[in-house]
């Protein structure tokens, strides 16, 4: 068990932060101004966290010596927990938090967050084996 904390205490780390942004009252958010909402920051925010936090667990993941399910499947475990947290997190403010409402398009962001990491260490592995 302390191997695995170890190997994955930057993933366990960034996901309290998840947690702690995500699920704070809508009050405590600050408010931006109308013109710099029409960009969806919240959308870059979700994809940002989620792509960190994926690439996070697969590298935690990849250390794992026992199980070595955890090793041998990182990339799957990474995108289970990473859309699990995502989806999570999002009917939590829905139904939990105030001034918070579930908003799908964050959670696809989050997914789109975890599959670009995805698809940059499955390239980086194609393009390394030439």
């Amino acid at each position: 068990m302390n191997a695995f904390l170890r190997n994955n205490r930057w993933s366990i780390l960034w996901g309290i932060v998840i947690l702690i942004l995500t699920l704070m009252p809508g009050e405590a958010i600050p408010r931006i101004p109308m013109w710099f909402d029409k960009l969806y920051p919240d959308k870059l925010v979700h994809l940002f966290i989620f792509t960190v936090f994926t690439f996070l667990l697969i590298s935690g993941f990849r250390k794992q010596e026992s199980p070595e399910v955890f090793r041998n499947f990182a990339m799957l475990w990474a995108i289970a927990i990473s859309l699990f947290v995502g989806g999570t997190t999002e009917l939590l403010q829905g139904w939990l938090i105030p001034m918070r409402t579930a908003d799908w398009q964050d959670f696809y962001a989050d997914g789109f967050g975890t599959l670009m990491v995805v698809v940059a260490l499955r390239s980086h592995a194609f393009l390394s084996e030439e």
